[in-house]
């Protein structure tokens, strides 16, 4: 439990560094921070999320490989990456 708690804390780390510096000034060291967290998110048995990442890994190849020109679609998967690490730190609730 304490791995799981970890590796969403690097996570949220990593969005909001990227946050703050700026979508924009998305770079190689993010690409390679993005596959060590698929990596574990894989090794952790989650596969929705892991394809979350690697979807964000992709757009951010193409974003880096045509020159920074457009970053709607890297910032579309961005935001799909902080939705379901936010829904995650959501506690569980029963309705009653």
């Amino acid at each position: 439990m304490e791995e799981l708690y970890s590796f969403t804390e690097n996570l949220t780390d990593w969005q909001e560094r990227l946050l703050l510096k700026g979508i924009h000034k998305f770079d190689r060291q993010d690409l390679q921070e993005l596959k060590k967290l698929q990596e574990l998110a894989t090794e952790y048995d989650m596969s929705f999320l892991a394809s979350l990442i690697e979807d964000l890994q992709v757009e951010g190849n193409r974003y880096l490989q045509e020159v920074k020109a457009d970053a709607e679609l890297l910032t579309q998967q961005y935001l799909y990456v902080v939705q379901y690490v936010n829904m995650m730190k959501k506690p569980m609730t029963r309705s009653l």
